[in-house]
């Protein structure tokens, strides 16, 4: 049973792969799939293009590795699972409605799924007792809070800046959207899974160990999502992204943290 359910994982990760390759390339290469503003479609293409160059082949090197390095393979598998979650329900929420509305549905979808029986086939304890005794779990975990609380606290002012003054954030009106997108996806789900990751493994337990290395994987790739937005921007619109420097130093954080964590693991493993 067990064998057939992994299967059955590896073949649907395969399938949001090849999906989410073949949506960042109509995003990149077909003229007019986006109808959002100038501003916006730059973000997207800087999506994609991490998506398509960094996450699917990531993905695809995991699976390909998971028997001969099950649980550093198995990590970062994860963790690209989590990034397409992340990454396309801004898709799904924040786009305009276009062509391949029903392609991001069934990526974020598969993606919904497949980690979800991806986690409950981890064994957790066996993956805790493969990392070194050394790993530096409490200055990893202090960052992770740190990156938490800085993000949370600087949303959550934007967001209660209206509530006082009326006036919606510059960052929701440049995008042309009615809603806070980024505000509601950051505060529902990147910082909740940062704190509580590193909370656990703060303490050293066993979830501790796997959650943090899926959430830094999400992290450190979504910080390059950042920063290659900011290049594309500039690039297309001739507009500079305030906060590079903020994004350039939280994703070398989380890189540096990622590193730190899995270079402990054991490497038979």
């Amino acid at each position: 049973m067990e064998k057939g359910l992994n299967r059955m994982l590896m073949l649907m990760s395969v399938l949001i792969a090849i999906l989410a390759a073949g949506v960042s390339l109509g995003g990149l290469f077909i003229k007019g799939l986006y109808h959002d503003n100038p501003l916006v479609i730059a973000a997207w293409q800087g999506n994609d293009i991490v998506t398509l160059y960094l996450m699917v082949p990531l993905m695809l090197i995991a699976l390909a590795f998971l028997k001969k390095s099950p649980n550093l393979a198995r990590l970062f598998w994860i963790g690209s699972l989590w990034y397409m979650i992340y990454n396309y329900l801004f898709y799904l929420f924040g786009a305009a409605f276009n062509n391949f509305f029903l392609l991001y549905i069934a990526i974020f979808t598969l993606s919904v799924y497949t980690m979800i029986f991806a986690l409950i086939n981890t064994n957790a304890n066996a993956i805790s007792q493969s990392f070194s005794a050394q790993t530096p779990v409490r200055w990893i975990s202090g960052f992770m809070i740190f990156f938490a609380v800085l993000i949370g606290t600087l949303w959550i002012m934007m967001a209660l800046s209206f509530v006082f003054t009326g006036v919606i954030p510059q960052s929701i009106v440049q995008t042309d959207h009615p809603t806070g997108v980024v505000f509601a996806t950051d505060l529902s789900l990147l910082i909740p899974a940062l704190l509580f990751s590193a909370i656990l493994l703060w303490k050293k337990a066993p979830w501790g160990y796997v959650l943090s290395a899926i959430v830094l994987v999400k992290a450190t790739a979504y910080g390059l999502v950042l920063l290659i937005m900011s290049v594309v921007t500039f690039i297309k619109l001739g507009l500079a992204d305030p906060f590079i420097i903020l994004w350039s130093l939280l994703t070398l954080g989380c890189l540096l943290s990622l590193i730190f964590l899995l270079g402990n693991l054991k490497k038979r493993q």
